[in-house]
């Protein structure tokens, strides 16, 4: 295989005391860029919101500095619209990085669930089983599941650090075409996907993919319905498609975050190859 393009993010969420930092560092073949926001931990609205491109090709602004226009929005579900609005002027990317911050402080919440205003992890876990039922295979399944979220996150012990996550996408050239391997590991899910693409990086030819870590044994299943991208027409290929083929609500949120990312990714790269 030749390289062509690589693209690696690394999440961390932090409680200090008064405030929760939630930050994303992008390192890639043409960038380096960095996103941060503090929130307060009972409301989880923006204090403070910072932006920095380190390092580009030419494509980003070497602008960076605080973002005042997140300050006072909820950092929580929902909050797509108004991250967009209020960064209308900066790059996609840093939208793609502010909204990955929001996602992990979701993830997060668990470790501060009494600061949130629950009594007690039982009451926050009961919660979900409501609000999230029938999105992912997990709630899905409840019926069947056999290890609870709450037990499941008791395995870790969290301390300033409440939680991590690491993504990596690779565009590689290969004798046949294109080779696409994604993966993602955080403080609850290990998974990773392959797709091989024709010459002409259009075609799926091939799709494979595995859960290998998650809440319970009703997770990995999702994966299977990774070989549906099989003969899709990659450029054409929408959010709402790759939702639809992997599943939606029997399959895995995060799985399918995973893909929609790396066809953003390829196709972006493909396109600068061109």
């Amino acid at each position: 295989m030749f390289p062509l393009s690589h693209q690696k993010r690394v999440t961390s969420v932090y409680h200090l005391g008064e405030t929760i930092l939630a930050q994303v560092t992008e390192l890639s073949t043409r960038s380096e860029i960095l996103a941060q926001i503090w929130v307060n931990p009972q409301t989880f609205k923006i204090q403070r919101a910072h932006w920095e491109v380190l390092r580009s090709d030419g494509r980003l602004s070497t602008k960076s500095g605080d973002v005042p226009s997140l300050r006072g929005i909820e950092a929580y579900f929902g909050c797509g619209k108004p991250f967009r609005r209020a960064l209308a002027v900066y790059p996609q990317a840093a939208t793609e990085l502010f909204l990955e911050n929001a996602s992990a402080l979701i993830q997060a919440e668990t470790f501060i669930h009494k600061e949130r205003g629950y009594s007690s992890l039982e009451a926050y876990v009961d919660y979900w089983k409501e609000f999230y039922l029938g999105s992912c295979r997990y709630y899905s399944h409840l019926d069947t599941v056999q290890r609870s979220w709450g037990d499941y996150v008791s395995a870790r012990l969290p301390g300033t650090n409440l939680f991590n996550r690491f993504k990596t996408l690779a565009l590689d050239r290969c004798a046949d075409g294109f080779s696409l391997r994604a993966s993602m590991s955080d403080s609850f899910h290990e998974m990773s996907c392959t797709l091989r693409l024709d010459p002409a990086g259009e075609s799926i030819h091939d799709a494979a993919g595995a859960i290998i870590r998650a809440p319970d044994q009703v997770c990995p299943e999702a994966a299977t319905f990774i070989g549906q991208l099989t003969g899709r027409h990659l450029p054409s290929t929408g959010r709402g498609e790759v939702a639809a083929l992997l599943g939606q609500g029997q399959g895995c949120v995060h799985l399918i975050e995973l893909v929609n990312e790396a066809v953003t990714f390829t196709l972006a790269s493909l396109e600068r190859l061109r």
